[in-house]
């Protein structure tokens, strides 16, 4: 029944000719996209189809299949003759088919995070644009409307926001509970010697809603402050980086939960709590190169954080693992992972709900690994397993498996 899915196919026909030696290296650009690029435009288009489901653990057991389409365009306003420096970049995405984020086995956090968003916010698509205005080659200022998924992607090791590296958004994108994944703001990157700063005003709703682009700030704002330092470990390259958040946002007084259940007249008594604050501390270390190609490598990565905790309903998080281009040299363009992630939820939000006799929570954690083999420069195939020990309590603990197949254009 498999062998006539098409994802089934292109995977094993993948495990047949994954570790075959390629010599391919990045291509540049030739024909219309070339040219295009020499106008000024920069046109990108990436089709993504998944095959994936639970193998071990509570839930439904059927497979899904379904895919992204990402829509690219980047505007050099220089070559119009117009402003130098500036640039606009748009960003549609639609998401089809099934996914495996809702499959019953007690996991909080989305799994495929690709798949989840824009999914979870209650669209099958979504458009972005940002303006961008560089001034020298220090100071860039942006804003608009960000997908964070993007931000995520240009994480050298661990990045691929779900696309090309892990899956699971606890490692793909990694949850702040302070960074909504569409957000509507400016940002502003200062680049010096030898810190790069960046610091982000936004809208603290997702800015899927259209309310947002209504009426921005309407319910408070959010002030993230971070800061990156390279590091140098026997001549291979890394970065530390720490990052603040602060929001007037009012949230739920976790402590007040068990009033819900209290009679409607009762609504006056639950109250609204501020602000949300957030801290983080990352790094990613390379620690070997190609040797074919120095600019490759694998390394390691790791976040801690921690928050208010209330009304912030994720107190804590912890994620490390190591990865990145392939330590094979007949496969350099192929990229590997093995990752860890814990979330804590809030202790409040936990003993509110316990009041209720509500189902028990607890803290999430899993680990997942990843292949993606380069079965051509632009053709990508991607095994994947996932093991998540699900914030239900009473769940048992789940393996997810999955294709994921990946043309780019």
């Amino acid at each position: 029944m498999f062998l006539k899915h098409p994802v089934w196919t292109a995977g094993l026909f993948g495990v047949l000719v994954g570790f075959m030696p390629i010599k391919a290296t990045a291509q540049p650009q030739t024909g219309l996209k070339a040219e295009l690029a020499d106008a000024g435009l920069d046109v990108g288009l990436t089709v993504t189809n998944f095959l994936q489901g639970v193998v071990s653990g509570d839930g439904d057991r059927d497979w899904e299949s379904g895919g992204k389409v990402d829509a690219t365009l980047r505007v050099d306003a220089a070559a119009f003759g117009l402003w130098e420096g500036l640039t606009v970049s748009v960003h549609q995405e639609w998401v089809y088919g099934d996914d495996v984020n809702a499959k019953g086995d007690g996991s909080l956090l989305p799994v495929n995070v690709v798949m989840g968003f824009p999914r979870l916010g209650g669209s099958d698509s979504e458009t972005s644009v940002v303006i961008n205005q560089s001034v020298g080659d220090r100071l860039s200022i942006s804003f608009g409307k960000f997908n964070m998924l993007d931000a995520a992607a240009r994480t050298p090791i661990a990045g691929g926001g779900g696309l090309t590296t892990f899956s699971h958004v606890g490692l793909a994108a990694p949850i702040s509970g302070v960074t909504p994944p569409y957000l509507l703001g400016v940002m502003a990157t200062l680049r010096t010697a030898p810190v790069t700063a960046t610091a982000m005003i936004y809208d603290p709703r997702n800015a899927q809603d259209n309310e947002v682009l209504r009426e921005p700030f309407a319910d408070g704002v959010t002030v993230s402050l971070s800061a990156t330092f390279p590091v140098s470990i026997g001549g291979n390259g890394g970065f530390q980086g720490i990052r603040a958040v602060y929001s007037t946002q009012q949230g739920l007084n976790l402590n007040d939960i068990p009033q819900l259940a209290l009679p409607p007249e009762a609504e006056a008594v639950i109250g609204e709590r501020s602000p949300y604050w957030y801290l983080a501390y990352s790094f990613q270390q390379t620690l070997f190169r190609q040797a074919q190609d120095p600019a490759r490598g694998w390394g390691i990565f790791g976040q801690v954080a921690i928050s208010d905790g209330n009304p912030n309903t994720i107190e804590s998080s912890i994620l490390a693992g190591i990865g990145g281009d392939s330590p094979i040299t007949q496969r350099p363009l192929d990229r590997w992972g093995v990752g860890y992630f814990r979330y804590n939820l809030s202790s409040a939000l936990l003993d509110g709900l316990a009041a209720l006799g509500k189902p028990d929570l607890r803290r999430e954690q899993g680990v997942e690994a990843f292949y993606n083999m380069a079965l051509l420069p632009n053709l990508r195939l991607t095994a994947s397993l996932s093991y998540v020990s699900p914030g239900e309590a009473a769940r048992e603990d789940a393996v997810f498996a999955g294709w994921r197949l990946q043309a780019a254009f």
